[in-house]
């Protein structure tokens, strides 16, 4: 860092949110434990690039999602309602990387996507390459033109995070670890993975609600407003819980998949149904509590596949 300006790297991880990598990992692990608990196959070197391939593809989708809301405007709205210290400035608007320098950053981190699952696609089989393909094309239209997902007021963007972070990382990782086999269970157990993310997301939109909201991009918690927005946080934890549940009680997963319920103190840390106006900044710290929880209760839940 010189004369307080962040280094190169500080910019790069903030510019594609580095911080929140756990969030994809995740799911990963969870489909390779999903191999091992369903199948006990599994390819150490084919997780590997797996997990490598969608943590480069959730980079590039911070990224390119970065670079439209600079386009669109959101950002620069965002950035004059906040105060300069506010954690979650931008890039792109300060400054501090060209537009053209985002398209390209994002453009090498799709690139190795890419090539991931081209090659996972010849060792392993096509289907790597097909069940990645639908990952790219919402991580890439969640905000870009024509489709802009996030833009629409109809929850597209939404659902775009629960494929993203649930069935297609979580099925992908189960495909390429067990050589290429296929199942319907770990769908079913990444279920909750993805609705906690979308949490997350729901979460991250109150932050920037005013923001949003002035700029015309309708996420859904735009949409639905804060208190409506709280209780379907509220909702989907509640779901993911119960569903893990309903999992043990039919055979889809041991018992100590009911790991997951230590996770409760963490969920009631990320939801608020009071009902009370509160500031940016409480949004803020309920997000990162919705991580930590999206995060642990998977983890957790993968850890007791492998019990």
């Amino acid at each position: 860092m010189t004369q307080g300006r962040p280094s190169g790297f500080a910019v790069f991880a903030k510019f594609v949110r580095l911080q929140f990598i756990p969030v994809m990992v995740a799911p990963v692990a969870l489909g390779a434990a999903s191999a091992l608990y369903l199948t006990s196959r599994f390819n150490a070197l084919n997780f590997l690039l797996a997990l490598a391939g969608s943590v480069s593809l959730h980079l590039a989708s911070n990224a390119i999602d970065d670079v439209y809301d600079h386009v669109n405007g959101v950002d620069s709205v965002s950035d004059k309602i906040f105060p300069r210290e506010f954690p979650g400035w931008k890039p792109l608007t300060r400054g501090m990387i060209s537009l053209k320098g985002g398209f390209e950053a994002s453009g090498i981190l799709y690139g190795f996507s890419l090539v991931v699952g081209f090659y996972l696609s010849l060792t392993v089989g096509w289907l790597a390459l097909g069940i990645a393909l639908p990952g790219i094309l919402l991580s890439y239209f969640y905000a870009a033109p024509p489709v802009k997902l996030d833009y629409r007021g109809l929850g597209m963007g939404e659902l775009a995070i629960f494929l993203s972070f649930g069935p297609i990382p979580c099925l992908g990782t189960y495909y390429v670890v067990t050589g290429g086999l296929l199942s319907f269970t770990p769908v079913l157990l990444s279920i909750p993975s993805g609705l906690l993310t979308t949490s997350v997301l729901l979460s991250h939109d109150k932050i920037f609600f005013d923001a949003y909201s002035e700029a015309g991009k309708r996420s859904l918690a735009v949409v639905l407003g804060r208190n409506l927005t709280n209780k379907l946080i509220f909702a989907l934890g509640l779901v993911a819980y119960l569903l893990v549940f309903l999992f043990i009680l039919l055979g889809y997963a041991p018992v100590y998949a009911a790991a997951v319920f230590l996770t409760i103190p963490f969920f009631a840390g990320a939801v608020d149904l009071s009902g009370r106006e509160v500031p940016p900044p409480e949004h803020a710290r309920r997000t990162m509590r919705a991580f930590i929880h999206s995060v642990t209760f998977t983890l957790l839940l993968s850890l007791g596949l492998l019990l």
